[in-house]
């Protein structure tokens, strides 16, 4: 009978886990409001970020024009609870070596969650120069190929990169025009790692003329 009992809950434990894993990984539903925490979208209570009183909110207006994409050059994680940890881990070392929050608006994790960072209508720090008139949109981890610790990233990842974006769209964030580029692009030389950077120059909205390299925030707005 003991036999019997270890065997069935042993059955139930492997039939469940699949289910759950499977519930986490699965795609998101056209439509889902993203104003509204979903299983997808951490906000900052969910990942347990300290409290940040914000000063710096952004002086150009809104719609943005431009989103920059950087890596962390972190650990990788593929599951919340190490995603939520690795968010954590950013945010103490940018409050103990630079005193302010974690630089960039959100995140995208290697478990395909969105994780909130700065948010919405916040300056970032992500980008020296353009940081009142872009959107940082950072991914978890070291995207470089040349390291055999590099990460992929995968579609599920871009896919809710870009959801988020359409997001910021229909709440007058960002504008319909919106253009994407990488750090590299304008200021960092690094970033993002070449995995990375290969991924976003395939989006529709990447600018392969580069309008924005070299302007400042000002003139930026006037386009």
């Amino acid at each position: 009978m003991v036999v019997f009992r270890i065997s069935l809950l042993l059955i139930l434990y492997f039939t469940e886990i699949p289910r759950s894993v499977g519930a986490d990984d699965a795609e998101v539903k056209e439509g889902t409001p993203l104003g509204q925490p979903t299983d997808w979208f951490k906000t900052r209570e969910m990942w347990r970020a300290k409290n940040y009183n914000y000063t710096n909110k952004s002086n150009v207006s809104e719609p943005l024009r431009l989103v920059i994409i950087h890596d962390t050059d972190s650990q990788r994680c593929h599951r919340f609870i190490l995603c939520a940890s690795e968010m954590r881990l950013l945010q103490s070392y940018y409050h103990s070596n630079f005193q302010y929050d974690i630089p960039y608006n959100f995140l995208i994790g290697g478990d395909g969650r969105v994780y909130e960072g700065r948010g919405w209508n916040v300056a970032g720090a992500h980008t020296n120069g353009y940081n009142r008139c872009s959107l940082g949109l950072a991914f978890i981890g070291d995207y470089r190929d040349d390291w055999p610790c590099c990460t992929v990233v995968t579609e599920l990842q871009q896919q809710r990169a870009k959801l988020l974006l359409e997001e910021g769209v229909k709440l007058g964030h960002l504008s319909p025009n919106f253009h994407v580029l990488g750090a590299k692009d304008l200021r960092n030389p690094r970033g993002p790692g070449t995995n990375l950077y290969r991924a976003i120059k395939g989006w529709s909205n990447y600018d392969h003329v580069n309008l924005y390299k070299n302007l400042t925030c000002e003139e930026i707005e006037q386009l």
